[in-house]
This record gives C-alpha cells, sequence and structure tokens, in this order.
C-alpha cells in the first residue's frame, strides 16, 4: 500500500511539475520580444481611432518591423522598434512607460532622451511680476488680475479639476474683472483634461450656442467599429459671462481639453486665438499593459470640429501667429501678451 501511494503521489509531482513548467514556458512566450512587440502592435490595431485619418497603413508599419525582432532581441531593441513605430502615428497623445524596466525612460514624441518634457516658451512667473495688477489665485485652476485698466486677464492652468473649481473660481474673476473692456485668455501652459470642463469654461465667454466638435471612439477591433457620433455644443453657462473682446493665448502646450476648449472659443464671433499653432492631440487617449509590465496611452478617438475637419497632429494655428524666444523671458518680457494688449487697446 505503501508504494502504490508514493507511486501515485510521484506521478502527482511530476504531472504538476509538468504543467508548472509548460505554464512558465507559456509565460515566457508571452513575453518575448517578438510576442510583446506584436502584442502592442494589435493592442494599437483594435482600438487606435485614427488610422483612416492620417491614412496610415498598420499593417505594414508591423512588417517593416518584423522581421528584425526575434528571440535574442534585447529588452533596449525592443523598445527602441516600439517606440519607432508609435513614432508613425505622429500623435502627442501617446506616451509608452516601460515601467518593469526602470533603466528605460518615458517615451512620446515630444520628451527628451531622458524621458522628460521640457516647457521653454513660457513662464507664468514672468506675468505675474512683470504685467498683472490685482492679482488673484482663488483656487490651483484659475489665476488671474488686470493688465491695464481696460485690459484683464485669466490663466486657466488645465481642465483636470472639479466643476465647482471652475464654477467658483470663474464666478471671482468675472466679477473682479467685469469693469473690463477686454480680456486675455492665457492657456499656453494647459495640457488639458475633461472635455466637459472645457465646454462650461468655454460657456463663461459665449454669446450663443453653437457646434463645435463632433467625437466618435472605437467600440470594437475592426477599423470601423466606432460608437456613434456626438455633437458637441458650447451656449452661455454660469450666472455671468464675459462676452466682450477676448484673445485666446496658445503654444505648443496647450493641448488635449484646451484644443476641444480653443474649438469652442473659436466659434465666437468675439474671440480671436494669438501664439503658435496647438499640440494637435485632442482624442482621448486610456492606459493600456503589454504582458511585460510596459504601459502605453491609445488615443481611441476621431475628434473633429464643426466643420467635418480633424486638426489631428496639425494643431490649430491663430489667426495672429507669433512665437516666444528663451532670450524674451529670461529678460522678464512677454512679447506675445504686450501684443495682445495693444490689440485690445
Amino acid at each position: 500500500m505503501k508504494t502504490i501511494t508514493r507511486t501515485v503521489g510521484l506521478l502527482t509531482l511530476l504531472l504538476s511539475l509538468g504543467a508548472c513548467t509548460k505554464e512558465i514556458f507559456q509565460m515566457d512566450a508571452q513575453r518575448s520580444a517578438p510576442a510583446i512587440f506584436r502584442y502592442i502592435w494589435k493592442d494599437y490595431a483594435e482600438h487606435y481611432g485614427l488610422f483612416a485619418v492620417k491614412q496610415i497603413d498598420w499593417d505594414s508599419v508591423y512588417e517593416a518591423h518584423e522581421d528584425q525582432i526575434n528571440a535574442a532581441t534585447s529588452t533596449q531593441q525592443l523598445y527602441d522598434h516600439v517606440a519607432e513605430i508609435l513614432r508613425t502615428l505622429n500623435d502627442r497623445h501617446i506616451s509608452l512607460y516601460p515601467a518593469s524596466n526602470p533603466e528605460l525612460p518615458t517615451w512620446s514624441i515630444d520628451r527628451t532622451e531622458d524621458g522628460t518634457y521640457v516647457l521653454d516658451d513660457y513662464h507664468f512667473d514672468v506675468i505675474k511680476d512683470n504685467y498683472l495688477t490685482d492679482y488673484k489665485a482663488p483656487n490651483p485652476v484659475i489665476q488671474y488680475g488686470k493688465l491695464n485698466d481696460k485690459v484683464g486677464y485669466i490663466h486657466i492652468l488645465h481642465f483636470d479639476a472639479n466643476r465647482n473649481e471652475y464654477e467658483n473660481g470663474l464666478d471671482a474673476a468675472l466679477s473682479d474683472l467685469s469693469g473690463s473692456q477686454a480680456l486675455v485668455v492665457d492657456i499656453r501652459d494647459n495640457a488639458g483634461g475633461y472635455d466637459p470642463n472645457s465646454q462650461y469654461v468655454a460657456g463663461r465667454f459665449a454669446r450663443e450656442q453653437e457646434l463645435y466638435m463632433t467625437t466618435r471612439k472605437k467600440n470594437g477591433p475592426g477599423p470601423d467599429d466606432f460608437a456613434e457620433t456626438r455633437e458637441w455644443y458650447v451656449s452661455p453657462t454660469g450666472n455671468q459671462q464675459f462676452t466682450r473682446p477676448i484673445i485666446v493665448l496658445t503654444s505648443r502646450s496647450t493641448a488635449s481639453a484646451a484644443e476641444t476648449y480653443l474649438l469652442a472659443m473659436r466659434t465666437q464671433s468675439h474671440v480671436r486665438q494669438m501664439g503658435s499653432t496647438t499640440a494637435g492631440s485632442f482624442s482621448d487617449n486610456p492606459a493600456f499593459e503589454a504582458p511585460n509590465g510596459w504601459m502605453y496611452t491609445i488615443s481611441i478617438g476621431d475628434f473633429r470640429a464643426a466643420d467635418g475637419r480633424s486638426y489631428e497632429g496639425i494643431g490649430l494655428r491663430p489667426e495672429i501667429f507669433m512665437t516666444s524666444q528663451r532670450e524674451d523671458w529670461v529678460a522678464g518680457k512677454d512679447l506675445i501678451l504686450e501684443k495682445a494688449i495693444e490689440l485690445l487697446q
């Protein structure tokens, strides 16, 4: 009886070890360089919403790299190949986070080699210290003051906060600036947030209701699998609106929900855009994860202006184009703001 018991126990152990070994081999295969590359490529194939807009043949992108990736491909080489195919998309909303390999930097098309993003064409302290009077910051997302007796100034840092912060902050700002004949709205360093927030904020500067954007988002793996198109309208919001002349200042760092905010503002006849062209990254971009622990964002939507045109990868060019120079900021000067003040006098 003992012999039978031992034999059965040994067989059970061997079968268990065999199953574990098979599982380990399967896991290793799933985490091999070819498998990871295929996995990430497939995630974009099924979820990216802008292949048609950008006229990108994603299959050919895969084929161009497939033969260069094998079991001997190093982690660094795999990272380089993934970064290269993502670069093809020309999408500033896409980032690669190789969290399981901390020696590798975060990647996106506007980051430096060490994975950081440097904003070198805007410094709010220069504006606060050299141009504003009656400066106030009622909450972390709204800062405002007066540029002179005629022109007010509002800086919107992002659209990531709770709705009441925008409501309360703008109530205070528009009340204090109610005597101004014109207004500068500065979103040059605004990287976006939630589109419903930007829609509400745009309504605080709107005279009338206007269609400003349509959106549709991927809801299946096929190239034409999109949910129904949604229409976005801007209309007056809140208890008080500012509808006198407005100049909105933008830069290449104006992105995402800040750009959808700009689409709404540009429908209003009293609003002009000034500065440099925006980032050109409108779509929502949720995060996905590969089996090796790398994470990456994917633009799942097709966002368009009211005229049906997509500005993804292009950006919104201002009516009055001006760029900043580093030496001007160092000298404490914001020449774009100075020009806006001159135009609004």
